[in-house]
């Protein structure tokens, strides 16, 4: 497999979360896009802008919560899957959850479409999983495990509410950016080129490190998964085969046969994640599903 990763600087690659850093760079990165929206309103009007953009966030993100997983699954044709046809990932489900401590078991959805992908969305007491058929289908009991053990770190992180904080930020920046532009365009300021080439660019700036946030919490999850399960190998393995199965099928698809830079994606390559799962540390609870008997499926 080959890695396409920019050729940055290691140290930008580890912060951007383009190569595993060993430790979750997400704070960091929330950070800097907090720091990108203050400056861009701080140059349109000072410390009063500043405050007014801080209150404009909160409320946003108390007044927009996260689109409901039963109308997202709807949105995306999703059906529930069914107890009785796959006990045995149900089963899974279950035991991960508890071994995470979420509360509850996550609700179970099937995605429809070819590739092999999953998805974690819900609240702290609401997450549902939705995987696709071809993982359903093409994967190992092994293989499944893991992924839903990945899935389910997501829900043990909060990741969902990380991201959606990152997308007020970015949002609200790309907002500002805009006023900004039509401030310069049709007011009467007349602004040093260098600052409408900044207004312009800081959305851009905002989306990459959104996106860098998105990729930490990918690497976050896989060191869960390995956590839960007590070890990398079934992760690593899973991530092999899905790779595999991924390249087969949407490689007849023209959109997806190439793959975006590692900057705009939001997902590390493959060849990062498995070096980020090599290299952890040998895990300290005890064996996971080691002599519990999955249900037939």
């Amino acid at each position: 497999m080959a890695d396409n990763t920019p050729q940055l600087p290691d140290f930008i690659q580890r912060f951007l979360a383009i190569q595993p850093g060993g430790v979750s760079h997400a704070g960091g990165l929330m950070a800097c896009m907090i720091g990108v929206l203050a400056a861009c309103a701080w140059m349109l009007g000072g410390i009063s802008m500043m405050i007014s953009a801080g209150i404009a966030v909160a409320l946003m993100l108390v007044l927009s919560p996260m689109i409901s997983p039963e109308i997202l699954m709807k949105m995306l044709r999703a059906s529930p899957l069914s107890g009785e046809d796959y006990p045995a990932i149900h089963e899974m489900s279950r035991l991960l959850s508890e071994r995470a401590e979420l509360g509850h078991k996550p609700k179970l959805f099937l995605l429809p479409g070819k590739g092999v992908n999953a998805i974690t969305t819900g609240t702290d007491d609401n997450t549902t999983i939705a995987i696709s058929s071809d993982a359903v289908h093409g994967l190992s009991p092994r293989q499944m495990r893991a992924i839903l053990a990945h899935e389910v770190a997501h829900a043990w992180h909060g990741d969902t509410r990380i991201l959606l904080i990152t997308d007020v930020l970015y949002r609200a920046t790309w907002t500002i950016a805009l006023f900004g532009l039509a401030i310069f365009i049709f007011g009467d300021f007349n602004p040093p080129a260098w600052m409408i080439i900044l207004f312009g660019a800081v959305p851009t700036i905002s989306f990459l490190f959104q996106r860098a946030v998105i990729r930490d919490r990918e690497f976050a999850a896989d060191h869960g998964a390995s956590d839960l399960l007590n070890g990398p190998e079934d992760m690593i393995d899973a991530l092999l085969h899905i790779d595999q199965i991924n390249r087969k099928r949407l490689g007849l698809v023209p959109y997806r046969s190439t793959q975006p830079p590692s900057l705009l994606d939001t997902h590390p390559s493959v060849v990062a994640r498995i070096k980020a799962l090599r290299a952890l540390k040998p895990g300290t609870w005890q064996k996971f599903f080691e002599n519990r008997r999955m249900p037939p499926q």
